[in-house]
């Protein structure tokens, strides 16, 4: 029985299932895909799921235009996975089932890790699929929800790891077409991914003619237009991005979805600097070439582009110089910022912008709701997370501040003092070696005092990053940052002031003055040295995890099928075992590889293996105490003359009555598959049991054909244990590979 939801996708409705504690089984008939059941049993509360050919829908994870995307279970592989199944009519229109075919291909065919990788696709009455990489890390829009801007580091980093990926797209001759926040994700080590490459050119092509199709922040003019679209149309959609996360807010604005398509047509993108003048010029410069209006004022290539990227993010690092009043303005902000540019509302008529001012109004409905939603949830998790990290930086930066103050106070005092030293210098010739060391103490000083403001600037920097932080990681940098300068104005402080005690006294200590001085460079230096040290060699460590981290996962299939072919192996080497029925052995034998299984599939695959052995083991015991309880009159057949089977013995094997020449043992191994399943089905016929229970047994029955290679008869079990219990058909489809298929 298959079921519709609200946007036109039909899966097959599963009768039953098992409860996830206690395994009763319950009947879920009468309610639909995706609902909560109630175990009557234990309390357990889980959701209904939905079968779709070989996935196990679990739950919806979103839906858009041309179809649903569910967290799905793939039952032939055991993994979970992303699957976006498209709308029915689609898979009607041949030009969209050719398109996607080929750009499928492409998309599945491109492994980096910054793209989120397609496993599959295919279709499932006439309903098209992809298969594609589980990501659990968030997005981008996630990120920006609130309408704060990232760090500007941190949105850098992001960036190039998104390039990365478009780059190795272009090179396989793949356009994203809608390039956007919602389709950056990320994965559980924060690195960035690219989702829905190849997509965005299908549901254009079921736009009526001359429309376009695009989220309105992001499109690029010349898609607008409705004229041809290459990587540059990617590369001002990445740049349109790169300036929401940069200013918390989309370089176009609009009262309706409209005005925002329009506004790009006429005009430049406004100037980061104007709105955010806490990024560093190289940055500006490097998106303002993005948003080019003419696609050949843009970077020529992505390896253009990543040498600008790379050039901005070294320049982030280095501090911006402000004048006091730019750091007490931004000490003084609390709230996000809001547009400085006035938005401008452009009417022009033109039946060639008809279909977009169609298509832009559509597909701005609901994104005002959707991004308050966003941003309500965001700031909740922000308060939670990161209060008292924000709460301890902020306290340190206003301490740097008050001792910075200090500073500058007790410098106005020094160079008066050198002034008084110059005098005396004058006066006393013999005092001119002392005054000049004296002199060159205060010239310390006063660097020092200069150096103040410099780190006044740093702590400022960090600051900024503290607020722009997302997540407590991310805050423990800047927040370890103030600390340091912290200390470093400390240690100014406490410098200066020696200086300046130690030039009162220059005629009597003069000496003393020079080797303080030398002591206190000479500490600063190994404190530099130290501090240069540790940052490259965290540095260091951040670059080996993330190699190491990209190297795993481009293993992980490789691992995979080792770990296949070590259970096989195992499989193998238990055919004696299974030959001679000895199927607990077998059951020893096979388990004990378990501790060298890493991969999840494969843990999965030597279970299945290990139950299914338990199966014929429990049909062994089950022929053993029903021929205890009562022989089989004439069931031993492999003679001319039928005997009667009289007793079993778990270790000796069957008991054959000859009459009144006695009796004679028949060892397990010589007992054949079909004689064996001949007594196994003569006891299930005449023994009281439940229907699960003889559903259990006939399935135990297909498994022991199905693992001596009788496939036919094993075909038939499987279809009669399903009869009879109709919630065993999932296990026959784990258990048996390619049978019980509908």
């Amino acid at each position: 029985m298959t079921e519709a939801d609200k946007s036109g996708i039909e899966a097959e409705r599963v009768p039953q299932i098992a409860c996830a504690d206690c395994r009763k089984l319950l009947d879920v008939s009468h309610l639909p895909s995706f609902s909560e059941v109630k175990c009557p049993a234990c309390g357990m509360v889980q959701i209904v799921p939905a079968r779709f050919g070989g996935f196990l829908l679990i739950g919806r994870l979103g839906s858009g235009g041309m179809g649903v995307i569910y967290h799905a279970m793939d039952k032939d592989l055991g993994r979970h996975v992303a699957l976006k199944v498209m709308k029915r009519e689609l898979g009607a229109n041949r030009e969209f089932v050719r398109s996607f075919k080929h750009e499928a291909q492409a998309a599945a065919a491109l492994n980096h890790p910054n793209v989120v990788q397609i496993y599959s696709f295919g279709q499932v009455e006439s309903q098209f699929y992809i298969a594609m990489e589980l990501v659990s890390g968030g997005r981008l829009d996630e990120m920006i929800a609130d309408g704060m801007a990232l760090e500007e580091t941190r949105s850098l980093e992001i960036h190039l790891q998104v390039v990365a990926g478009l780059r190795a797209a272009s090179d396989v001759g793949l356009v994203h077409g809608d390039i956007k926040p919602a389709n950056i994700l990320f994965g559980q080590n924060g690195e960035a991914k690219v989702v829905d490459f190849g997509l965005a050119s299908f549901i254009g092509q079921q736009q009526q003619g001359g429309a376009v199709w695009g989220t309105p922040y992001y499109i690029a003019p010349e898609k607008a237009r409705g004229k041809r679209v290459d990587f540059r149309s990617d590369i001002y959609s990445l740049g349109a991005t790169f300036f929401h996360v940069l200013t918390g807010q989309p370089p176009f604005d609009g009262t309706t979805s409209t005005d925002v398509v329009m506004a790009r047509l006429n005009q430049p993108a406004p100037n980061l600097l104007d709105i955010n003048p806490d990024l560093h010029p190289e940055t500006a410069a490097m998106v303002a070439r993005m948003l080019e209006v003419d696609p050949t004022m843009r970077h020529p290539s992505y390896p253009a582009l990543q040498i600008d990227m790379e050039a901005s993010l070294e320049a982030s690092w280095k501090p911006l110089k402000r004048s006091a009043s730019s750091k007490k303005d931004m000490l003084d902000s609390t709230t996000p910022r809001q547009p400085k540019f006035s938005r401008k509302f452009l009417v022009r008529a033109g039946i060639g912008l008809a279909a977009v001012i169609v298509v832009a109004a559509i597909a701005g409905g609901g994104y005002a709701y959707r991004r308050h939603q966003l941003r309500i949830r965001a700031e909740a998790v922000k308060r939670q997370q990161m209060t008292e990290m924000m709460e301890q930086g902020e306290a340190t930066f206003g301490r740097i501040n008050a001792l910075a103050d200090v500073i500058i106070k007790l410098g106005d005092g020094v160079q008066p003092l050198a002034e008084r030293i110059n005098k005396i210098a004058a006066a006393n010739s013999n005092l001119n070696t002392a005054a000049a060391r004296a002199a060159l103490e205060i010239d310390k000083a006063l660097d020092i005092l200069n150096n103040t403001e410099d780190t006044q600037a740093m702590a400022d920097i960090a600051c900024q990053h503290l607020q722009a932080a997302t997540n407590y990681a991310a805050a423990q940098e800047p927040a370890r940052q103030l600390e340091t300068y912290f200390n470093v104005l400390i240690e100014g402080n406490n410098v200066i002031q020696e200086y300046k005690v130690a030039a009162e006294q220059v005629m009597a200590e003069a000496g003393t003055i020079l080797a303080q001085a030398a002591t206190a460079a000479k500490q600063a230096r190994e404190a530099a040295a130290r501090e240069a040290a540790r940052e490259k060699a965290a540095k260091a460590a951040q670059e080996l995890a993330k190699k190491q981290a990209t190297e795993a996962e481009r293993l992980r299939p490789k691992m995979i099928q080792l770990e296949l072919d070590m259970v096989d192996r195992a499989r193998g080497a238990n055919a004696p075992l299974i030959a001679q029925r000895k199927f607990e052995n077998a059951v020893q034998s096979i388990v004990k590889i378990k501790g060298n299984l890493t991969q999840p599939e494969t843990q999965a695959y030597l279970k299945n293996v290990q139950e299914a052995y338990e199966a014929m083991a429990k049909l062994k015991t089950f022929v053993i105490g029903a021929i205890q309880k009562a022989p089989y009159p004439n069931g031993w057949t492999t003679s001319r003359t039928p005997r009667d089977i009289i007793k079993a013995n778990a270790a000796q094997g069957l008991t054959i009555t000859l009459g009144t020449a006695g009796s004679i043992d028949v060892a397990w191994e010589q007992v054949s598959t079909a004689q064996l399943v001949k007594i196994a089905n003569y006891y299930l016929g005449t023994a009281n049991l439940t229907d699960e229970a003889r559903a259990d047994m006939v399935l135990a029955m297909a498994l022991f054909c199905y693992e001596n290679g009788v496939f036919k008869t094993a075909d038939t079990y499987a279809a009669s244990a399903c009869q009879i219990n109709p919630a065993l058909k999932s296990d026959v489809r784990r258990l048996m590979p390619g049978f019980a298929e509908e």
